[in-house]
């Protein structure tokens, strides 16, 4: 038979804790949202209700143009470094097409050697034509890769 569930059960003190965490945790996010907005201020509403910047006076002025170096200097490494990065694909793309291009020669070679050798013509003039074929192809990728790498 079914028993009758009392207030005083676990799964009834399960589900208040777990409401009254999730008050908590919304308190904490409105008491949080609250003090950002607050910081957030930094200009001032003129009369008119518009905001005004304030102008920087002389000691800022010096920081900002202390900044402005710094940010400069930030801007060329990462110039030089992504320069560096590029030259880097570059290099590791070249690899890749001279190690694409022996692979599919050494196939084009294999299938001469193998098939194209046989002592039946059209078994022969196949695999040659089919080596010739993937030379060609290859060839005209690479070179066509190359030149998009430049």
């Amino acid at each position: 038979m079914p028993q009758a569930r009392s207030g005083s059960g676990s799964s009834g003190s399960t589900s208040r804790s777990k409401k009254s965490s999730s008050r908590k945790s919304s308190a904490k996010k409105t008491s949080s949202s609250s003090r950002a907005k607050s910081s957030r201020s930094t200009t001032r509403k003129s009369s008119s209700g518009r905001s005004t910047a304030r102008k920087p006076s002389g000691a800022s002025r010096v920081k900002s143009a202390a900044d402005d170096a710094r940010i400069e200097a930030v801007a060329n490494r990462l110039r030089k470094l992504n320069e560096r990065i590029i030259e880097a694909g570059r290099e590791a793309g070249e690899t890749t097409l001279t190690s694409y291009e022996k692979a599919l020669k050494a196939i084009a070679s294999g299938i001469e050697k193998g098939p194209g050798s046989s002592d039946i013509d059209w078994i022969s003039n196949l695999a040659t034509a089919q080596a010739k074929f993937i030379r060609d192809v290859t060839s005209s990728w690479t070179s066509a890769a190359r030149n998009a790498l430049k």
